[in-house]
């Protein structure tokens, strides 16, 4: 996944080990970790983008967290840590991906939530009906 942060780029693992440690630093699988980013703290959400990296040192290396204090609010670190992780979920060609979540047991919101954080087309049955004016 590749995070800009102002002018800068990161390229943020989202493989196996990747998600490997996440797990092993929380304690729980990773759709456990999905559904609390709401309790996470900032610096909980900057440790673990900084896992996309190989770890807390490595991001400070690269000026991710440094980019992230300064040019990120609340809810922007938010949603990029669900993107992110969504992405580790749900690698592959657009394609895949989108074979990925038709197979999932989400339901249909959920799956364009996701669909959206992937840069996916939503299915039509999110868009709501036209309404068409009465003869």
């Amino acid at each position: 996944m590749y995070l800009q942060i102002g002018e800068k780029e990161f390229e943020l693992s989202t493989n196996l080990g990747t998600v490997k440690a996440i797990e092993g630093k929380l304690r729980m699988p990773l759709m456990n970790a999905f559904e609390k980013i709401g309790e996470a703290t900032v610096d909980e959400m900057i440790e673990l983008l900084s896992f996309g990296l190989g770890g807390k040192k490595k991001a400070e290396d690269a000026g991710l967290i440094e980019a992230i204090e300064n040019d990120m609010d609340y809810a922007t670190i938010w949603e990029v840590l669900q993107e992110y992780i969504v992405s580790m979920m749900y690698s592959g060609t657009p394609e895949q991906k989108e074979a990925k979540i038709a197979k999932s047991n989400f339901d249909e919101p959920q799956k364009n939530a996701f669909r959206r954080m992937l840069g996916l087309q939503t299915k039509d049955s999110e868009v709501p009906p036209i309404s068409t004016p009465e003869s």
